[in-house]
């Protein structure tokens, strides 16, 4: 069940971050929605969950890792800043959108 969780989570990260940057606003959206949701089924799961995205933020796919470190933000943090920080550092809407995430979290506007 986990395993199955991430792999729609990947994929959908993928089609999320291909849809931001083709400016499909539609797909964009709905792909949102479906993280939104196979993120909070996965940590549901406890800290099985919190593991399975801290490993998917380690992932060498910008738009995966930066994905799983969003959700991750509350649960730790320091460590989905720093994936964060690497994903910023991409020269593409990615890297603007981490950049956007980051500067929300510090300010204290987050969820």
């Amino acid at each position: 069940m986990m395993e199955r969780l991430i792999d729609r989570f990947t994929r959908s990260a993928r089609s999320h971050d291909q849809a931001m940057e083709s400016l499909d606003e539609e797909t964009a959206n709905r792909q949102a929605d479906i993280l939104a949701r196979l993120a909070a089924s996965i940590l549901a799961e406890g800290k099985e969950g919190e593991q399975k995205l801290e490993a998917l933020s380690l992932s060498p796919e910008a738009a995966v890792a930066g994905m799983a470190a969003v959700y991750l933000l509350p649960y730790n943090p320091e460590h989905a800043l720093s994936v964060l920080r690497r994903v910023a550092q991409e020269p593409t809407l990615l890297g603007f959108r981490a950049g956007c995430a980051i500067e929300r979290w510090e300010k204290g506007e987050w969820g």
